[in-house]
């Protein structure tokens, strides 16, 4: 019997039969893929800690310390890096941005030891223009004051040539050593029209200024979460390790 391949059965037949092989296809390749990506992902996370801290190409896992501060009693919890679960779910949460956003009792944190100097960089994470921004903070304390050593933001979809410009160096460079709080006040800020305290403010991107409302936001509300511990930081040795 012949086939007639200018009947509607044989069309509807033939789209449903290439969907289902294409569909599979695409779902065999993206499970294949799954440790690359996610390995991909936290490669990429890694590296900006790092970059936040001042030293991109530094190795983190021999560099950093990381786990939580405990909103609680503001100490510093620490994870065993060989806790490979505790360590994933740290990960895990950064990339959930929703549900960074709202913890408010365990607070991811990672510190940066150069031998001189102890750097403390926060996750941030926020709302641009048209979708999520996001980054780390690297902070430090100099005489009594909290200071930026470094700072590394994305974005998921900022326009180009104006919001977007907050993920490059040029803008991320403006925040060193600027001072994040102005006595108890949250001080630090992208200001439209220029800065006018230069020990605080940044200039904002021309043409920008939501995204830079944005990312005010972002670091208000990222950073103040762990105003009590910058101001005075507890650290649990890692014997002493808080036990879930």
């Amino acid at each position: 019997m012949a086939i007639n391949k200018n009947s509607n059965l044989y069309t509807i037949v033939y789209t449903v039969v290439m969907v289902v092989i294409v569909g599979t296809l695409l779902a065999v390749i993206s499970t294949s893929l799954k440790d690359l990506q996610d390995a991909n992902v936290l490669n990429e996370q890694k590296v900006s800690i790092m970059k936040a801290a001042g030293n991109e190409n530094g190795d983190f896992d021999t560099m950093v310390a990381m786990g939580y501060v405990d909103a609680a009693d503001n100490t510093f919890y620490a994870i065993d890096t060989n806790d490979t679960v505790s360590v994933d779910a740290v990960f895990k949460l950064l990339s959930d941005r929703k549900a960074l956003a709202a913890t408010e009792a365990e607070l991811p944190i990672f510190i940066y030891n150069d031998k001189a100097e102890t750097t403390y960089i926060i996750p941030l994470v926020g709302k641009g223009l048209w979708g999520d921004i996001w980054g780390y903070a690297a902070l430090q304390t100099v005489d009594g004051e909290i200071v930026v050593k470094g700072i590394v933001m994305d974005h998921a979809g900022e326009t180009p040539g104006l919001g977007a410009e907050i993920a490059t160096d040029g803008v991320q460079n403006r925040f060193v050593g600027k001072l994040v709080y102005a006595g108890s006040e949250f001080a630090l800020r992208m200001q439209k029209g220029g800065a006018k305290d230069e020990k605080y403010q940044v200039d904002a991107i021309t043409g920008g200024t939501k995204t830079c409302d944005g990312v005010n936001d972002m670091l208000r509300n990222s950073i103040d979460k762990y105003k009590e511990f910058l101001e005075n930081p507890i650290i649990v040795e890692p014997q002493k390790v808080k036990e879930e």
